[in-house]
């Protein structure tokens, strides 16, 4: 969607509405970008934002990169602030997130933009703008495109137009959203104890097996790298669309919160992605603070600094899941390069595991099974959710919601400014 078509969207808001452009919003400030020169990770520094935090509308702050504190001091312009809006600058253009009390004076990184507003309400409604699938693909046009990543600028951000809604209709939306949002935050902790319990029924069963024969992961899994199919272009047709064969990159893998794939954000037109992995493969990828791994649910072409583990069963497949996630520190040692996320498959495939009986891992994987089941009911109902909320957005700019009070019961009706984008004047 292009500025131009953005704009003659808003021109048919209801009556009563305005339109202005975020960097000229009177109560809000966008303060610019995050930290550009972090340094390395420092265990007791203070934790920065990153991109990869920010998803669905969310922070997740569970595993921060930190700085050094004085690295942190000479940025405090970035320092974050309760109740700031974070938006993702590259890669995942345009989500946006509300920083909540548990993130107030962590910092952001280079690929964060800050939005900060004296309005509380105002500012949930510019994350709730932002979140927006009109936003989104507004933000995609307007940033710039690689072969490896797409960036918006803090100027093009800027020039975003924001409907103001008036305050009462406003506060109506915002409390329906409200409801909606505390159910996916259970759905999201249920999500979050399924997988806990997983991992620690698996760190019970895996410790009774010292006596367990040890064996190559070669020895156990098809192990394979990226085929020659090129990474999707973010202008490419198609790689945003539904159709064609998931597309795995390392960010796929580092930036899930659960262990399980089931879609990716680029897709491969049909013919052009070289060697498929079938469903079940479990798909890894590294970072300095960690080897991460998934089970894939789909049809998938893996990247480049992507392995793909093919057991020959789904008990063995979650069994070698857990294992990759369980060490995850210890396998780092396989990544090359300074920010260890080059992995090597020789190095990983000559990693020893130790292989329990068969009906340990039957036994283990009927439990995982059913877990994971659960979590991904919980995914799924969020999902509705988020839909449910796109269509409560649009049917509010649009004006059937909530439903207008019809003529002659006493109000005074409003009138919408007349022109083009008002820049605040």
């Amino acid at each position: 969607m292009t500025q131009e078509e953005l704009e003659r969207r808003l021109q048919q808001l209801p009556s009563g509405w305005d339109v202005v452009r975020l960097g000229d919003l009177p109560t809000a400030k966008v303060i610019g970008y995050g930290v550009t020169r972090p340094g390395a990770h420092t265990e007791d520094g203070v934790p920065m934002i990153r991109a990869a935090d920010i998803q669905e509308g969310r922070l997740h702050g569970e595993e921060p990169r930190r700085i050094a504190p004085r690295v942190h001091e000479a940025n405090l312009r970035s320092r974050l602030e309760a109740g700031d809006v974070v938006v993702v600058l590259v890669g995942r253009v345009g989500e946006a997130a509300v920083v909540e009390g548990e993130f107030h004076h962590w910092n952001a990184s280079r690929t964060v933009a800050i939005i900060r507003s004296s309005d509380p309400g105002e500012a949930v409604w510019l994350n709730l703008w932002l979140g927006s699938p009109t936003v989104r693909a507004w933000c995609e046009r307007q940033a710039t495109a690689t072969t490896l990543q797409r960036t918006l600028s803090v100027t093009a951000l800027r020039k975003l137009p924001v409907p103001i809604p008036p305050a009462g209709l406003r506060a109506s939306l915002l409390r329906a959203v409200r409801l909606l949002e505390e159910k996916t935050a259970t759905n999201a902790r249920i999500t979050k104890c399924a997988t806990e319990l997983s991992e620690a029924h698996f760190v019970r069963e895996a410790g009774g097996g010292t006596v367990w024969p040890q064996w190559p992961l070669a020895g156990l899994v098809h192990l394979t790298a990226a085929t020659a199919a090129p990474r999707p272009r973010p202008d490419e047709e198609g790689a945003l669309s539904e159709r064609g064969t998931a597309f795995v990159a390392p960010a796929d893998i580092l930036q899930s919160e659960s262990p399980h794939l089931y879609a990716t954000e680029r897709r491969l037109p049909l013919g052009k992605e070289g060697r498929v992995c079938a469903p079940g493969a479990v798909l890894v990828a590294s970072r300095g603070d960690g080897v991460r791994a998934v089970m894939s649910h789909v049809p998938a072409a893996i990247g480049r600094n992507v392995l793909a583990l093919e057991a020959e069963s789904v008990s063995d497949a979650y069994w070698l899941l857990h294992e990759v996630r369980s060490r995850s520190a210890e396998l780092v040692s396989t990544a090359q390069g300074s920010a260890g996320r080059a992995l090597s498959q020789k190095a990983f495939a000559a990693i020893t595991v130790r292989w329990p009986p068969q009906e340990v891992r039957e036994q283990f994987a009927r439990l995982a099974v059913r877990l994971h089941e659960r979590a991904r009911t919980a995914e799924s109902e969020s999902g509705k959710l988020r839909d449910l909320q796109g269509r409560l957005l649009d049917g509010f700019l649009s004006g059937t919601f909530p439903k207008r009070p019809p003529r002659g019961d006493g109000r005074r009706p409003s009138h919408r400014a007349q022109g083009d984008v008002s820049h605040g004047t």
